[in-house]
């Protein structure tokens, strides 16, 4: 971490050190906290990936679909899709103490992983906004609703996801060049 002498200022910023001066051990030892946090973390996303499934199998074969199943399948589709990341991240945290071998498979699913969080936040707001209308405008919503317009809100949120995922790794790669080089 960062050290301080007494008049506020860094005097170093390294991060193989801790709190106390002295140095990490990055040998590639077993961490015994990062271990457990791990299969805490897969234990979790198996759960939750099970809860989905279930969501996602249930909505998609056994029910007529309206307009807040249309969003209720693309959040648990969003779910679904961050859930196998985390527990893809998981199994690598408790297989290998390092991190992904390639930079361009790291970059690869860190861009999926903010496509599922921002999907998963923009359906969540639409949803919001959706049950909003029909409860303040319950006339207008019956009669004036278009019929595939969830539909076409979710596709559209999933596009902006892809493009806001794409954009923020791009930005995130040149920052890091930037850094490189300085």
């Amino acid at each position: 971490m960062e050290e301080r002498d007494t008049s506020g200022s860094f005097l170093s910023i390294d991060p193989t050190m801790t709190r106390n001066g002295t140095d990490l051990d990055l040998s590639g030892n077993f961490d015994f906290e990062s271990l457990i946090l791990d299969l805490l973390y897969l234990i979790i996303a198996v759960i939750g990936l099970a809860g989905n499934a279930a969501v996602l199998w249930q909505l998609c074969f056994r029910t007529q679909r309206n307009t807040f199943s249309i969003y209720i399948l693309n959040l648990a589709a969003a779910d679904v899709l961050y859930l196998i990341l985390q527990i893809i991240f998981s199994l690598q945290g408790l297989i290998t103490s390092s991190q992904f071998s390639s930079s361009s498979i790291a970059n690869f699913l860190s861009t999926v992983t903010t496509l599922a969080c921002i999907a998963n936040l923009s359906i969540l707001s639409a949803i919001s906004t959706e049950r909003c209308l029909s409860v303040l405008c319950p006339t207008w919503y019956r009669s004036c609703h278009p019929r595939h317009m969830s539909a076409v809100v979710c596709a559209l949120l999933w596009a902006l996801s892809l493009l806001l995922s794409i954009l923020e790794g791009f930005y995130c790669d040149i920052l890091e060049e930037d850094t490189d080089d300085g």
